[in-house]
C-alpha cells in the first residue's frame, strides 16, 4: 500500500506530516505504536473481531480510541491508541489481542467499544483557568470548542468576582449537575480577615481570587496568600490598576516569593498600569493571558476601550472614566504579549468569559498566535517541524492550568491515570470545531447531523450534545474539584452534586520551572512613558496582524 493510501485508511504514520487547519503549523508524527500489518479497524470485513484484534475476555478496556494522532505536551506527537476503563485512561500504546500479537498495551475484548481515531487528532480537554459564568449558555459553548474544565467565578449577571456566599456556591453545583464539565470554584479573597475566606474553602471552594474592584491592597494580598499556603489552593490575582495602594514592585514585595497566578498579564484586562507585564518572568508568578489581546491584530486596541468601560462600569461620557479605560489599552504591551507567549514567558491562556473575553476562542487564538509567530520568528529548534511550538501553545490550554490549580493528577493530559476527557479533531478543523468530545471516556459533545436521516452525519450538521451530555450522564463523567478543607470538614459531602468530589493538591510549591514547555524566566520590563517592553534588556515587539488563520475559512461570523 502506498503511503498516501495507508494514511487514508490507517491514519498518518512515523515521519508523516500533518498541517493544522490553514495555519503555517505542520506537525510530524514522531512514532507509531501500532505494528505495520497489525492495525485495528472496526467495520465490515475489518479486524476488530473475536480471534483477530479482539480477545474473548473480561480483562480488556471498556472503550478504545484506536490509531489516533495524539498531540499532548506530556506524551508528544505520536500515533497510538488510548484505552479507557471506568472513565479513566489506563493505557496509551499498541491496541489489539495479546493472543495473536506482541507488545499490546490496550487490550481489546469482545465487550470493548471502539472509537475509530484513524485520521483524527486527539488532545486532552482544554481547561479555562479564568472565566465568569454569567450565563448557562457559556457551558455549551465551552464544550463546543473542546473545553472540559472550568475554573469558575460568578453565577449570572451579578457583581461578585467569586462564587460567594456558601449557599450560592451550593446552588451553582446543583445547577451544573447535568452539565458535562469539571468545575473548580474560586471564592473571593479580597478580605483582610481570613475567616470568611476559610469558611468558603470549607464549603467547597477550591481556589482564591483577589480583584482590584473589591480590594487588592497589601493586607488583602498577604492574608490571601497565608490562607492559600495553609490550605494548598491557588491564589489568582487581578492587581491594583490604579496603583493607588501598590505599585507592581510593591506587589512583588508583598508576594515575597510565594506562588501566585497573575491573571490577564498584559494588563488591558486589569492590573498595574502600565507595567503589569513586569510580573512575567518572575519564577514564583504563574501567568495567563485573556484571549481578546492575543494574537495582536490591527483591531485589537480599538475594541478594548468600549469593552473596558462596559465590563468595569465606567461611563464613556465622563472624561475621567474614559481616561481610566484608555490608560489600560496599550498597543505596545499587547504586541509584546504575543512574543512573550512564543518565548514561553506566559504559561497559560484563558477566556475571562464575558468579563472581557470569549469562552470559545482561547485554544483557537493560541494556535492562531503560534502560526503567526512561526511566520514572524521562524521554527522553534532545528527539527524541521512545528511540534515544539504546537506543544508549547497546547500546554498553555491544558496541562499548565491543571498544574497551576492542583488538578494535574486528573485532567490536562492524556497520560494514564487521568480522566478520559479526550477531544478528537479533524486536522482541517483543529482548534476550531471538534469532531467528538469524550467526557470521562463517553461520547458527550460533537458533530451531529439530521436526527431523521438514515446515517449519522447527514447535513445540516452542528456541534451539539451527544448521549453523554444529557440526563444523569454528565455527573457520572465529571469532577467537582474542592479544597482539602472541604473534604476534611464534610463541606464537600454537603454539595448538592452527584459529581465526584476531588480535592486539589500541590499548588504551593510550584514555580515557573513546573510549567510544561513554558518555563522561561527572564527580566521583563515596561517603559512607563512609551510602554515599550524589553526582555533581559532586548526590545520585544511585533507588528499587528491584518489577518489570521483558523478564521474566515472556518467560521461565518
Amino acid at each position: 500500500m502506498d503511503p498516501a493510501a495507508y494514511a487514508r485508511v490507517y491514519g498518518p504514520t512515523t515521519g508523516d506530516r500533518v498541517r493544522l487547519g490553514d495555519t503555517s503549523l505542520v506537525v510530524r508524527v514522531e512514532a507509531d505504536d501500532q505494528e505495520r500489518g497489525q492495525e485495528v479497524l472496526a467495520g465490515f470485513a475489518k479486524s476488530a473481531r473475536d480471534g483477530l484484534m479482539a480477545r474473548s475476555t473480561l480483562d480488556a478496556v471498556d472503550i478504545a480510541v484506536t490509531q489516533v494522532l495524539v498531540i499532548d505536551p506530556v506524551l508528544g506527537v505520536r500515533k497510538t491508541s488510548i484505552g479507557i476503563v471506568d472513565g479513566r485512561i489506563v493505557a496509551v500504546g499498541r491496541a489489539g489481542n495479546p493472543d495473536v500479537m506482541d507488545g499490546v498495551e490496550v487490550v481489546l475484548g469482545t465487550n470493548t467499544a471502539i472509537v475509530s481515531g484513524e485520521g483524527l487528532i486527539a488532545t486532552a480537554g482544554a481547561i479555562d483557568p479564568h472565566m465568569h459564568l454569567l450565563s448557562p449558555r457559556i457551558a455549551d459553548q465551552a464544550l463546543a470548542v473542546g473545553v472540559t474544565t472550568l475554573v469558575v467565578q460568578d453565577y449570572g449577571p451579578v457583581w461578585n468576582l467569586g462564587t460567594n456566599p456558601a449557599w450560592a456556591l451550593r446552588t451553582i453545583h446543583a445547577a451544573l449537575d447535568q452539565t458535562p464539565l469539571n468545575t473548580l470554584m474560586l471564592t473571593r479573597a479580597s478580605s483582610t480577615d481570613p475567616a470568611p475566606v476559610e469558611a468558603m474553602l470549607r464549603a467547597g471552594a477550591a481556589g482564591l481570587k483577589i480583584h482590584e474592584d473589591v480590594g487588592a491592597h497589601a493586607t488583602v494580598i498577604d492574608t490571601a496568600l497565608r490562607v492559600a499556603d495553609a490550605h494548598d489552593v491557588q491564589l489568582c490575582i487581578h492587581t491594583d490598576g490604579l496603583n493607588e495602594g501598590l505599585s507592581v514592585e510593591d506587589t512583588l514585595d508583598v508576594i515575597a516569593g510565594r506562588v501566585i497566578h497573575a491573571y490577564h498579564i498584559e494588563g488591558t484586562g486589569g492590573g498595574h498600569a502600565p507595567d503589569l507585564l513586569r510580573l512575567a518572568g518572575e519564577p514564583n508568578v504563574l501567568t495567563s493571558s485573556t484571549n481578546p489581546t492575543f494574537p495582536y491584530g490591527v483591531n485589537t486596541a480599538a475594541e478594548h476601550q468600549a469593552m473596558v468601560e462596559l465590563v468595569h462600569v465606567l461611563r464613556a461620557d465622563l472624561p475621567g472614566d474614559h481616561q481610566l479605560a484608555a490608560d489600560r489599552v496599550r498597543p505596545a504591551t499587547m504586541a509584546a504579549e504575543s512574543v512573550l507567549h512564543d518565548m514561553g514567558l506566559v504559561q497559560m491562556v484563558s477566556s475571562d468569559s464575558q468579563g472581557m473575553g470569549r469562552i470559545g476562542e482561547s485554544l483557537r487564538r493560541a494556535m492562531q498566535l503560534a502560526s503567526l509567530m512561526r511566520d514572524a520568528r521562524g521554527p522553534l529548534g532545528d527539527a524541521g517541524d512545528d511540534n515544539a511550538r504546537v506543544l508549547r501553545y497546547l500546554a498553555k490550554a491544558t496541562i499548565n492550568p491543571a498544574i497551576a490549580h492542583g488538578m494535574a493528577d486528573h485532567v490536562g493530559s492524556l497520560a494514564p491515570g487521568r480522566l478520559a476527557d479526550i477531544v478528537l479533531w479533524e486536522p482541517g478543523w483543529f482548534a476550531v470545531k471538534p469532531f467528538l468530545v469524550l467526557k470521562g471516556g463517553f461520547p458527550t459533545w460533537g458533530a451531529v447531523g439530521d436526527p431523521n436521516a438514515a446515517t449519522a452525519f447527514c447535513q445540516p450538521t452542528q456541534v451539539a450534545a451527544q448521549i453523554g451530555g444529557i440526563g444523569a450522564a454528565p455527573a457520572r463523567s465529571s469532577i467537582a474539584f474542592v479544597s482539602q478543607a472541604a473534604t476534611a470538614s464534610g463541606g464537600a459531602d454537603e454539595l448538592p452534586t452527584a459529581k465526584a468530589r476531588v480535592a486539589v493538591a500541590g499548588t504551593r510549591a510550584l514555580s515557573a520551572s513546573d510549567m510544561v514547555l513554558n518555563d522561561t524566566v527572564a527580566a521583563v520590563r515596561v517603559d512607563p512613558a512609551t510602554h515599550r517592553v524589553t526582555v533581559d534588556g532586548e526590545p520585544v515587539e511585533t507588528p499587528p496582524a491584518a489577518s489570521v488563520p483558523l478564521s474566515g475559512l472556518h467560521l461565518l461570523g
